[in-house]
This record gives C-alpha cells, sequence and structure tokens, in this order.
C-alpha cells in the first residue's frame, strides 16, 4: 500500500488560517474606527453640554469618556481638554490646570494628532491665564503662532487669536485684545466656525465696552446673538445677556437694561432646572 500522505489538505488548511487572519484584522480596523466615530460623537455632545453651561453632566459624562478614551490618545486628550473648560467655567482655575498638568512633559503628547495638541496647548495657555501667569501663557500663545506662520497651517489660528484675546484682556490691554479678537473673527468667517464667531464678536464688545464705545459694543453683541440663534448655548448667551445690561446702564437706559436682565434670569434658569451650576464672566 502507497503510505505517502498528500499535501493538499494541509495546503488548504494554511490557506484557510490566512484568509481568517485577514478577516479579523479587517474586522478589528472597523471596529476601531466604529469605537473611535462613537468616542468623536460623544465628545461633540459633551460640548454641546458646555454650550449650555451644564457643566456637572458635562463632568459626569467625561468621567466616563476619558475612561473609555484610554487607548485612544487623541480623543483622551480632547476630553481632558472639556474637562479642563468644565472646571474653569466653575471658577475652579487650579483644577483645570490639574486636568491637562500631565501633558506637560513634551513626550506625552507625541502619539497626538494635530487637532488634539493644538487644543491642548491652546486650553493649557488659558488655564494658565486664569491662575494668574499671563507671561506664561502669551508666551506659550505666541510660540504655537510661530509654529503656524513657519509650517503655513492655518487651520488653528482662529482659536489662538482668540485665547490671545481672552489674555490680554484678563491684564486689561484692550487694544490689543480688540486687535486680536478682528483677527480671529477674519479667520472664522473663512472657516464658517459658529462658536468662534461669537466668541469673536463678544471680544469685540468687551474692547468697545472699556474703551467706552458703548453702542458699537451693543451692535457687537447683537451679532453674536443673531449667530446663535436657536442653537442651545444658553451658557454664552447668560454671558452676553450680562454684559449688554452693564452696557444699557452705562447708556443710562434702565427699562432696557431690566429687559435684558430678564433674558438673563431666563437662560440661567435653564441651567438650574438641569442641574447645571450658574457662572457668569465677562472676559
Amino acid at each position: 500500500m502507497d503510505k505517502r500522505v498528500s499535501s493538499g489538505p494541509p495546503k488548504a488548511q494554511s490557506g484557510r488560517s490566512v484568509i481568517d487572519l485577514a478577516d479579523a484584522r479587517v474586522r478589528l480596523t472597523a471596529r476601531s474606527r466604529a469605537d473611535a466615530e462613537s468616542l468623536t460623537r460623544e465628545l461633540e455632545a459633551i460640548r454641546s453640554l458646555l454650550d449650555q453651561g451644564l457643566t456637572i453632566e458635562a463632568r459626569s459624562r467625561l468621567t466616563a469618556l476619558i475612561a473609555a478614551a484610554r487607548h485612544n490618545p487623541s480623543i483622551l486628550a480632547l476630553a481632558r481638554c472639556a474637562l479642563s473648560s468644565a472646571l474653569e467655567m466653575q471658577g475652579q482655575y487650579a483644577d483645570s490646570l490639574a486636568a491637562i498638568s500631565m501633558y506637560d512633559a513634551p513626550e506625552s503628547k507625541a502619539k497626538l494628532n494635530e487637532e488634539a495638541d493644538s487644543t491642548l496647548r491652546i486650553q493649557s495657555s488659558i488655564a494658565c491665564n486664569y491662575n494668574g501667569d499671563h507671561p506664561k501663557a502669551i508666551a506659550l500663545l505666541k510660540a504655537h503662532l510661530r509654529e503656524f506662520s513657519d509650517s503655513g497651517n492655518e487651520a488653528w489660528l482662529g482659536p489662538v487669536y482668540s485665547a490671545l484675546a481672552r489674555v490680554y484682556r484678563s491684564i486689561s490691554e484692550y487694544q490689543i485684545a480688540r486687535d486680536y479678537s478682528q483677527r480671529a473673527l477674519e479667520h472664522f468667517r473663512g472657516a464658517g466656525d459658529w462658536r468662534g464667531l461669537v466668541e469673536a464678536y463678544f471680544g469685540l464688545a468687551i474692547a468697545d465696552t472699556h474703551e467706552g464705545n458703548y453702542e458699537p459694543s451693543l451692535d457687537h453683541y447683537q451679532l453674536a446673538l443673531r449667530l446663535i440663534g436657536d442653537r442651545p448655548a444658553s451658557f454664552t448667551l447668560g454671558r452676553i445677556y450680562a454684559n449688554m445690561a452693564g452696557v444699557c446702564w452705562f447708556l443710562k437706559r434702565p427699562r432696557k437694561a431690566l429687559a435684558i436682565s430678564r433674558k438673563q434670569s431666563v437662560t440661567t434658569s435653564a441651567r438650574i432646572t438641569r442641574r447645571a451650576l450658574p457662572t457668569a464672566t465677562t472676559i
């Protein structure tokens, strides 16, 4: 009897194992992509909560998101930036800075994509500003600005301009702040970023107010309100209404100031109803 063993079946099994490995790789890639998309959707939902001033709910969801994103460095960094912003809105400035302090070392940002890296650097600068380290905040932002200028990448210029405007408002350099707000406005117009446009108009309005230009200040606030429209952004609306009421008071229009204050009360009440911490800032 011929005892030779045919080599056919092993080859078939080997071929099958290769196919299974390829299929597994495809499934893993698809699952990873789906997970990243899910995490990104959750991050955008949390940003919407912050627009509304719902910081407690946002922080609760961020805790879960940070745990879920531990294998996605870029989304994890963006989630920590959102946590830093939420703490800042609550006036917990030291905690806001601590939330992103683990990224102080350059090597900690090695695996981040461009969006996460830029967002992190801008938020770090803002957190430094609110902790009183204005020179460091300005130095970090201007270094970031130089890098963009050297590389020709203008995608993140607007957020850097807006952050610089905030820092200069903090130290009462309103003319410089106005210039950066105007630059931010021009950038965000091209990008079509409504949040950026609202912040730019808000910055121009604040500069107008502190320079005694009350009517132009109201005009800029009105433009910001139109941009918000029906969007759920009650925190930003509260900031705008609070400052508009103050401008009307300077213009000796107490009835209009009271009417605007009522609008602010409505937006604040909406946040309280949804368990947010009501806060307001003029910078």
